[in-house]
Formats: structure tokens, C-alpha cells, sequence
């Protein structure tokens, strides 16, 4: 049995491969995936806490160079210029963590990891190639910034948080109506009015694990919503 420290990096590692089936996708590469994503789900929750404070071993370096070879192979066959999304995030977050800046490496890591969904519904020729990573991606990047604003000891303003959002909105819009996928917003109501009416801060660090419960569900529902709906949207249901 794998035991893990970081529930919430299965679970979000476990939504990005999901999300990344629908509405159509090959089986067999589907398959192929599974034990890729779980070693990578190992891998991430051994290195997390390392990465944050830049203290690699030569041997977690070689165990993040061997997670990444199956990627790099898939980009290699993909060759699609969409993969330079989760490649910039990655990067950016690397750069946060060395520069101690980790609110921000946690933000756009968060971020990278949803964003593999490029690379993913490429694998498994996933016709919504483009309109479901880019809805997961700007979601997940946003909720990660919803979630570092709750915290109490987080010196992040609101407006941030709503700006966020605001071009996540106009971008995923845009998207949703050049391809004709209309029914694919229903999943941007439920975290629009969370995201523009946040609330308080927390008023315990002690609230921040039902937060991150919280999360968990509200997460579940957005993948679901958009599941639902992108396979209405290509079957024309």
C-alpha cells in the first residue's frame, strides 16, 4: 500500500488524470497512464517538501529525472505547442522556491500539476484537448490563490484573488464560445461566487485543514460539472 503525506497532491494528481479522459478518450493510453501517474504521485510527495526549501540529494534529483522521462516521451510524440504550459509553470515554480518566495511556488505548483492535463489529454487523444486542461488549469491556479488568502498568516489581498478570476473568466469564455461549447460554463458558476465573494480570512490556523476538506469536495464538483458537460457538448446530448 502507498502511503503518502500529501493527500491533497493524490488527490489533485487524481482530478488532473480524470478530468483528462472526457468526454472521449483511448483506453488503452489510458491505461498506460495509470502507473506513470502513480509513481509520479510517489515521487512529488516524496520531493514536495524538499523543492520548497531547494535541498535536493543527488538521489531525488535522479528520482525526479525518471518521473519525468515518460512525460518527455509523450512530448516528444505529441509535439504540440500546448505542453510549453505545464514546462513555464514548472519552471516559474522552481524559481519561487529558490527565491523563498513560497507562497507563490505553491500557487503555480499547484498549477503545474492541473496543467499536465495538457500533456495528458494529448496521450490519450482527447478531442477537448485545449478547452478542459485550460478550465482545470485557471480553476485550480485560482483556487490555490482562494485558499493562500484564507490563511490567516497570508499577506494576500482580495483583489488579487477577484483579478484572478476575472481573467480566468474572460479567457475561458472566449474559449468556450469559439468552440462552440456553451454548456461547459455551468461548472464556472459554483467557484465564480466563491472567488469574487470570499469572505473573512480564517480566524485559527486550526481551520485550515476543513478549508483544505472543503477544497477537496469543491473541487470533486467542478471536475464533475465539467465532465457532465464537455461529454453533453461533444455528443450533442
Amino acid at each position: 500500500m502507498i502511503k503518502l503525506r500529501n493527500h491533497g497532491l493524490f488527490g489533485l494528481l487524481t482530478y488532473t488524470y480524470v478530468i483528462s479522459l472526457f468526454p472521449k478518450s483511448d483506453l488503452i493510453r489510458a491505461l498506460i497512464l495509470v502507473p506513470i501517474l502513480l509513481y509520479s504521485i510517489v515521487v512529488l510527495d516524496k520531493l514536495n517538501p524538499k523543492v520548497e526549501v531547494f535541498k535536493l540529494s543527488y538521489l531525488d534529483i535522479l528520482l525526479g529525472v525518471l518521473s519525468a522521462i515518460p512525460y518527455i516521451l509523450i512530448i516528444y510524440e505529441v509535439r504540440s505547442f500546448t505542453v510549453l504550459i505545464p514546462i513555464t509553470l514548472l519552471l516559474l515554480s522552481l524559481y519561487f522556491f529558490h527565491e523563498r518566495k513560497s507562497m507563490w511556488g505553491n500557487v503555480v505548483g499547484t498549477a503545474f500539476i492541473s496543467a499536465l492535463s495538457f500533456i495528458l489529454t494529448l496521450f490519450v487523444n482527447n478531442p477537448f484537448y485545449l478547452l478542459i486542461p485550460s478550465f482545470w488549469t485557471l480553476y485550480t491556479f485560482t483556487q490555490a490563490l482562494y485558499v493562500e488568502y484564507k490563511i490567516p498568516y497570508r499577506k494576500l489581498d482580495r483583489k488579487v484573488l477577484m483579478v484572478s478570476w476575472s481573467i480566468s473568466l474572460f479567457l475561458l469564455i472566449t474559449l468556450s464560445i469559439y468552440l462552440n461549447a456553451f454548456l461547459i460554463l455551468l461548472a464556472l458558476v459554483e467557484p465564480s461566487v466563491r472567488f469574487f465573494k470570499p469572505g473573512e480570512k480564517l480566524k485559527s490556523s486550526k481551520e485550515i485543514r476543513s478549508l483544505g476538506r472543503g477544497g477537496m469536495k469543491r473541487d470533486l464538483l467542478f471536475v464533475t460539472l465539467t465532465v457532465v458537460t464537455s461529454y453533453l457538448v461533444f455528443f450533442r446530448v
